[in-house]
């Protein structure tokens, strides 16, 4: 069976000190200030235990992570062919790495296509479950289609086009906003065809997100700024330490980050605490096991109805949307509802005081 390689989310290198023969021995400063020139290494084996089939491995490169901005071209390409080495040695083509954006350029990027590997980040499974938690969100608030005020910054790039395509029948305003004002008055133009619903256009993202019922963010503003006086915002971005920050700099506003769901035991991955590595996961599983899946993420352009037929894909083998991640927590319907109409109690109060 084919397995693939996770290279999870950072943590400083402590990990790679940790269980390095060498480098635990020594004092912390001295083992940080080697670490970077140390080579890739396999950290632990990912099981399906109930089958006791082996999936793949969990890599530590530190060298991504310690000062990889600042190593010149030469010292960047003797990582990633330490890297690729390692994959080719191991018979890997499938590479889950849900901070890729952060870590290597389009170039480099390019460069691991060519040699056959594929980068999987969990973005497509972020995105079709996220929707399907609007979808649910909008029958729990019941707010009336002419009380409903959305904004949806990025709506000039594919995934805030779908976005647009999904609420725009179900809302009476919505403003979508981007940096390519030629893009978004096309857009415009084909929902007013569509459904009949004339939107708003604006190059402000302030203009575009603030003082909204449900904000979504497709592409992070300039600032990184989170959007005030606004009920839901939903990040509908990639996985980047931007949207680390929103997530930190995002005061009272209810953030919602992903759609979360329920794994059957086959799919649910051993020892992997992090949503995001374990979405990953779920994504590289089902990118190598299931044809139809691998046929639509690599052929099928990003589109509402083929997000619709990969949704069933998904759905087929057992996973079960169930929930959301906001702030980095997996946060139940329930739990949403406490959450949202507790702070809008809150306000409610505040107003009266």
């Amino acid at each position: 069976m084919e397995q693939f390689a996770l290279i999870g989310m950072p943590d400083e290198g402590q990990r790679y000190i940790i269980g390095h023969p060498l480098l635990r021995l020594l004092p912390e400063k001295w083992a940080r200030a080697m670490i970077s020139k140390t080579k890739v290494r396999t950290r632990e084996i990912i099981c399906d235990e109930d089958n006791h089939k082996q999936l793949g491995y969990i890599l530590d490169v530190p060298g991504f992570f310690i000062d990889w901005d600042k190593r010149d071209n030469p010292d960047r390409i003797r990582i990633i062919n330490s890297l690729i080495g390692l994959l080719r040695e191991k018979n890997i083509n499938t590479l889950v790495f849900p901070l890729w954006r952060d870590i290597i350029s389009m170039d480099e990027k390019e460069y691991f296509e060519e040699e056959s590997i594929t980068i999987l980040d969990g973005g497509l499974i972020k995105l079709i479950s996220l929707m399907d938690t609007v979808e649910k969100l909008l029958v729990i608030l019941n707010i009336k289609l002419q009380e409903i005020e959305i904004g949806i910054w990025g709506a000039d790039n594919a995934v805030g086009q779908v976005w647009t395509e999904l609420l725009a029948p179900r809302v009476n305003y919505m403003v979508i906003g981007g940096q390519r004002k030629e893009n978004l008055v096309e857009l415009g133009g084909k929902i007013l065809h569509e459904t009949g619903l004339s939107c708003h256009i604006s190059t402000d993202p302030e203009l575009c997100l603030n003082n909204k019922s449900i904000s979504i963010i497709t592409r992070i503003p300039e600032g990184g700024e989170v959007p005030r006086n606004t009920g839901i915002v939903i990040s509908s971005c990639g996985l980047s330490s931007a949207s680390s920050r929103m997530r930190k700099n995002n005061g009272s506003i209810l953030l919602i980050e992903s759609g979360w769901f329920s794994l059957p035991q086959s799919m649910e991955p051993k020892k992997i605490v992090d949503i995001w590595d374990k979405m990953a996961i779920v994504e590289a599983v089902l990118y190598i096991q299931d044809r139809s899946y691998r046929d639509c993420f690599i052929e099928e352009a990003l589109t509402l109805k083929n997000l619709g037929v990969i949704k069933g894909i998904i759905e087929k083998h057992g996973v079960k949307f169930s929930g959301m991640i906001s702030n980095g927590m997996v946060l139940s319907y329930n739990g949403f509802r406490k959450l949202y109409f507790g702070n809008l109690l809150d306000k409610q109060n505040a107003a009266i005081l």
